[in-house]
């Protein structure tokens, strides 16, 4: 069976993709999930100190430190039968799914990331208060002066530039050509009958290009983004995906 109602806390910084990765899965398991949401550096320190490894999102629950969706997953799964967990131990759906998870959650993920922050960042009049309205009053008070030190963070950590941005796009739309053809035939998960770790990082990784309702990030409106992001999310969100992303979320992700 799944744990609902189970209490878990996750810390982390609100608009990382591996953050609402981690908010689906606790909702498909049913946790009593809190969200403790801090700036990156805070939230990478407090990581630490609260017994994960120093990367976020880190969530506890009952004793154990999970760093990252991945892991959550595995650690929730091995209470559950094989036929009913996230990431299925058998082949070939277990090949199938792991390389979603990594087709999803490390190519898309990362190229929807470096799209979106190459324009978003140097938005500082739009963005700073996305950034602090969740976190702790010091950090939002302290938050004009610290905005350069984050974007710099960001801008190195993504390794973001013109032509970044431009091979991002390219790896967003051959994505999202694929998982159209994919879902072609109508099928309700990528896997064919049943929810699996890779339709969760589907919809992990592309909420922040399509604003699905549920979505469980902070961002702006879409007629507030700059054109070139407006633009991509306009078609992307016009695309059969965003559709199968959207009934998933409609769906609580509980494989129904």
């Amino acid at each position: 069976m799944k744990a609902p109602g189970v209490p878990a806390t996750m810390w982390t910084f609100q608009p990382m993709i591996d953050s609402e990765t981690t908010r689906l899965i606790a909702r498909h398991y049913g946790l009593d999930l809190t969200e403790r949401d801090h700036l990156l550096l805070s939230a990478l320190l407090l990581a630490r100190l609260f017994g994960g490894s120093g990367k976020v999102p880190l969530l506890r629950s009952k004793g154990a430190a999970l760093t990252g969706p991945f892991a959550v997953a595995q650690h929730f799964d091995a209470a559950l039968p094989a036929v009913d967990r996230l990431i299925p131990n058998t082949p070939p759906l277990s090949t199938q799914v792991a390389s979603d998870w990594q087709r999803y959650n490390d190519v898309l993920g990362t190229a929807v990331a470096v799209y979106a922050y190459f324009y978003l960042l140097p938005q500082r009049a739009l963005m700073q208060p996305i950034f602090a309205e969740p976190v702790p009053w010091i950090e939002a008070t302290l938050l004009p002066l610290t905005y350069p030190i984050l974007r710099a963070i960001i801008t190195y950590g993504l390794k973001l530039s013109p032509a970044a941005a431009a091979a991002a796009a390219d790896t967003i739309r051959t994505s999202f050509d694929a998982t159209d053809a994919r879902i072609a035939d109508g099928r309700r998960f990528l896997a064919g009958d049943r929810l699996t770790l890779g339709d969760i990082a589907l919809c992990g990784a592309a909420a922040p290009l399509l604003l699905p309702r549920g979505y469980g990030a902070l961002m702006p409106p879409i007629e507030a983004m700059p054109a070139p992001l407006r633009g991509l999310m306009e078609q992307l969100r016009a695309r059969p995906t965003a559709a199968f992303v959207q009934r998933l979320y409609d769906s609580g992700f509980d494989g129904s």
